[in-house]
């Protein structure tokens, strides 16, 4: 992967590129938005993504979005977002077509949708993509996979343990958590309904990847301390008929995958939570962040239950 920086700020204005691949990724925040748009490839077809961080008990929240010329696509500076970072996505050559991108919008979409845990999908409405022949899907395909592969590089755990290897390259090592050190750190974790002990929500992290596990009992209270992306989320999550009231708590429905401890837990408890505090090790009660501390060391390498 080669980055260029533009300036002596690591955050400015950012170039993106992959040895053997026609693709070219530009990011950076907001102030340098006008300096991206000045870049020629930007008059050719992208799919980008506006991105809103978040606090460390929320989800941040994301924008897809398609343009056949990015460079007149907001002049007016009008964005359907507040944001704090851009990645806009295109081609060093004119191969990438309209249709291209909207077929690659779509699939991006349907990815982020699927791992609602993780991020906040901001679109309105879901993408109409585009058909395309087969040959040119086989192409898209993996131009998607290195779309992937760049955002796990930089940082963006937007994707489930699945996606983020296959996107990577067969020479290059899959992204690792920074905490676990991807040394194969397996966990069972708990946590508890508030002032109901006994109803339990369960967590299992694995390799640096958080999931919340299906059957999980939810606080059927909420407080308004409940971070605003996952009071979105618990909403879906019900309307789509995945989080069931079952009198005093709610039960979750299926597995869902989170980048942070945190969210899962603020979910569970229906208010602001620490997840390094408030999810337990099943077998002997020791909090996540005492656990993962101790691994940091190097003295800790598994759940003692595995």
């Amino acid at each position: 992967m080669k980055i260029f920086i533009t300036g002596q700020d690591l955050r400015s204005l950012r170039t993106v590129e992959l040895d053997n691949w026609t693709g070219v990724a530009i990011t950076g925040q907001p102030e340098f938005f006008k300096k991206a748009l000045e870049d020629e490839v930007l008059s050719r077809s992208c799919v980008y993504l506006l991105i809103r961080s978040s606090a460390d008990d929320d989800l941040p929240e994301i924008y897809a979005g398609e343009s056949d010329d990015f460079s007149q696509r907001y002049t007016s500076g009008k964005f359907p977002i507040e944001f704090d970072t851009f990645l806009i996505f295109t081609s060093k050559d004119d191969n990438l077509t309209r249709a291209h991108v909207k077929w690659l919008e779509r699939e991006l979409w349907s990815i982020l949708k699927g791992n609602s845990g993780k991020v906040l999908v901001a679109n309105t409405n879901k993408p109409t993509g585009s058909n395309l022949p087969r040959a040119d899907i086989a192409t898209m395909r993996t131009y998607l996979s290195n779309m992937i592969y760049v955002l796990e590089a930089l940082g963006y755990d937007l994707f489930s343990v699945q996606e983020r290897t296959s996107a990577s390259p067969s020479s290059a090592k899959p992204v690792e958590d920074p905490v676990a050190g991807g040394d194969g750190l397996s966990l069972n974790l708990y946590s508890t309904l508030p002032r109901r002990p006994d109803d339990r929500a369960f967590l299992r992290y694995e390799n640096g990847a958080y999931t919340l596990m299906s059957g999980s009992k939810i606080n059927a209270k909420i407080t308004d301390s409940l971070p605003a992306n996952v009071r979105k989320l618990r909403q879906q999550l019900i309307d789509d008929g995945e989080l069931v009231a079952h009198g005093d708590y709610l039960e979750l429905m299926r597995d869902i995958p989170f980048s942070k401890p945190s969210p899962a837990s603020a979910l569970v408890k229906g208010r602001s939570s620490t997840g390094y505090m408030d999810w337990a090790r099943e077998i002997d009660n020791m909090p996540l962040g005492a656990i993962l501390g101790i691994a940091a060391t190097g003295q800790l390498h598994d759940d003692p239950a595995q």
